[in-house]
């Protein structure tokens, strides 16, 4: 859980660094999101830009931070043999892909006039994370099971 904290803080990290490397401004801020069907409100990290962006700057704006904090993480996840470590690195690739992927595709999508709306629920954002970070917590528990006596 506290590789997923610190990937997900990178990721906010690069949102700001992609959005300078373009020219713009912008501040990380934390705000309260609301569950959609859950009475659960949590604090959320987020990169703000300082005016809204264009479509293509926009999707790079959003694209750039979850696959930049994913070439980090990915360098270390490299660097590491321990096969329980690198399961959790792992699974946190994969949750800053999944990130990578639905971030540009919720501004594709909205500027098609077809938006996806529970690419925004929170359950979904935090619930797929959940799953992969259980699916790779029971890995290690798997392997064991079938390492020969």
């Amino acid at each position: 859980m506290a590789v997923y904290v610190v990937a997900l803080a990178v990721h906010e990290v690069m949102h700001l660094v992609a959005l300078y490397a373009l020219g713009g401004q912008g501040t990380l801020v934390v705000h309260a999101w609301r569950f959609t069907f859950l009475p659960i409100t949590v604090q959320s990290f987020h990169a703000q830009p300082a005016q809204a962006l264009a479509f293509w700057p926009h999707l790079i704006f959003d694209f750039a931070g979850p696959a930049l904090a994913a070439l980090l993480l990915g360098f270390l996840t490299v660097a590491v043999h321990d096969p329980v470590p690198r399961t959790a690195l792992a699974a946190n690739l994969l949750i800053l892909a999944f990130y990578a992927v639905i971030e540009p595709l919720d501004v594709a999508l909205d500027a098609a006039g077809a938006p996806a709306h529970f690419l925004l629920w929170a359950e979904f954002n935090y619930g797929v994370p959940l799953l992969i970070l259980l699916a790779a917590s029971a890995l290690p528990a798997v392997r064991l099971r079938r390492a020969p006596a």
